[in-house]
């Protein structure tokens, strides 16, 4: 008996029907939000008319920021009973949409920071310098141009070319300091106003940076230059010089017979030598004196460095004042600093 040849038969299934995942739910699902999306697209179009296709046209269009009353979606007004959006019966319904205050805005009471007239603060300054023609204003029966016509013109030249002359030696003064490298930075120290009465320098103690020796009348290297400039620049005219020396409020504790009134006299003295060497004559000195702390630059903070200081006032009083009646009964003051 012959031999069986046993054949063996090896198969592979290779799975070709497996699951293949739920990936393409996804993607239906977005088909399917895309065509409901399409759906109310048309839906919309065949539902409005051509005014509210127009006004759904200016939304996805904007010529210009404002949205709001007409130029927005659907030009302000919502879909009434044949489009069914607005869910509210009645043929005249419209939606107004707000105004934001545009049809009666409010406007800000008389006192409020908007509505006043811008100006000017001089720091450290509570009363600052006038013009001759706010005191006018302030003192006479007329007003400023009423009297202005009357005034002789050769009055109102001599007072154009005062002002012109003071200004000019202010400048001379500050570009004179400008150009000395050792006095940049004494620039924020000194301070010239312009005034009524002439032109008024003032020099300024400022903290870490005093005009004078704490507590003397030593007049600094830097200070007696400082001054000496301002001797040059006025040494040239005729006009007579005031000198005020004022301190601070504190007061001396190792002297019994000394004190910021002596100590402001000394220091108004030693401005007075330094602008002799200035090249000052003598005799254009009026007057030399101190005032203690009785006129403090910074009244709220007696104790403030730019309390202590020295006013050089040029005396050259404006021709308009004293052309008033009253002015005879009310001299105008004297002016050492702003606040006299």
């Amino acid at each position: 008996m012959a031999e069986q040849q046993i054949i063996i038969r090896k198969s592979e299934d290779h799975h070709d029907h497996d699951h293949h995942g739920g990936g393409w739910k996804v993607a239906y699902a977005d088909f399917m939000t895309a065509m409901m999306a399409f759906f109310l697209l048309l839906w919309i179009i065949s539902a409005a008319d051509e005014q509210k296709l127009q006004g759904l046209a200016e939304f996805f269009t904007p010529t210009d920021s404002t949205i709001i009353g007409g130029q927005g979606f659907l030009d302000g007004q919502v879909f009434g009973p044949e489009g069914a959006f607005s869910g509210i019966d009645g043929d005249s319904f419209q939606v107004q949409p707000p105004s934001f205050g545009r049809e009666a805005p409010i406007s800000p009471p008389d006192d409020s920071p908007r509505a006043l007239e811008p100006r000017v603060v001089v720091e450290y300054a509570e009363n600052p310098p006038r013009d001759a023609w706010d005191v006018f204003e302030e003192r006479g029966t007329e007003s400023a141009e009423d009297t202005k016509d009357e005034i002789d013109p050769a009055l109102l030249a001599e007072r154009e070319a005062r002002a012109a002359r003071l200004d000019e030696v202010a400048d001379e003064i500050l570009v004179a300091v400008a150009e000395n490298l050792a006095l940049v930075e004494l620039e924020s120290n000194l301070r010239i106003d312009r005034t009524p009465d002439g032109l008024l320098v003032q020099i300024l103690d400022q903290e870490n940076r005093p005009m004078f020796a704490s507590g003397s009348a030593k007049v600094t290297a830097a200070t007696r230059e400082l001054v000496q400039i301002i001797g040059l620049a006025v040494s040239d005219l005729v006009y007579p010089l005031a000198i005020t020396g004022h301190t601070d409020a504190v007061p001396f504790t190792t002297r019994s017979d000394y004190g910021n009134w002596e100590l402001s006299a000394d220091r108004a003295n030693a401005t007075r030598r330094t602008l002799l060497e200035g090249g000052v004559g003598p005799e254009r000195i009026s007057r030399v004196s101190g005032l203690a702390d009785t006129m403090p630059l910074n009244a709220t903070s007696p104790d403030a460095p730019e309390n202590r200081r020295i006013t050089m006032l040029l005396i050259y009083p404006d021709p308009l004042i004293g052309l008033n009646a009253s002015f005879e009964d009310d001299p105008a003051p004297e002016i050492t600093s702003p606040e006299e």
